[in-house]
């Protein structure tokens, strides 16, 4: 270890672990793992407006957890549903209808643009 002295900012010794301690390694990873952990949470949110269209509420959860939302679908066209899913194109045209069809339902101010 070694320690730094900055007298512009205060009269506090700073303490650089090298790479190699066990104690560096340790913070590092878990700092990463918190802030991976972060992320994941954010990636986690799913739009409940799903819930409004039509169709079997499992695909709604595959859908949500695949990060869509309505104007996802909508934007996207069935063909990326159905190839980001790995589903039939069909099921893809059904969702995208349904969502369609659901939207004509959704109050217009809880859309996003």
């Amino acid at each position: 270890m070694k320690s730094n002295y900055n007298s512009k900012h205060s009269n506090k010794s700073i303490i650089t672990l090298p790479k190699k301690d066990p104690i560096y390694y340790n913070l590092h990873l878990h700092n990463h793992h918190n802030h991976h952990h972060h992320l994941q949470n954010i990636a986690k949110w799913k739009d409940q407006r799903l819930e409004l269209v039509e169709i079997p509420k499992g695909l709604i959860e595959v859908l949500q957890d695949a990060g869509f939302t309505i104007e996802k679908i909508l934007d996207t066209g069935s063909s990326h549903i159905a190839e980001k899913l790995g589903i039939d194109s069909y099921v893809g045209e059904i969702i995208y209808k349904e969502t369609k069809k659901a939207i004509s339902k959704i109050n217009p101010n809880l859309l996003i643009n």
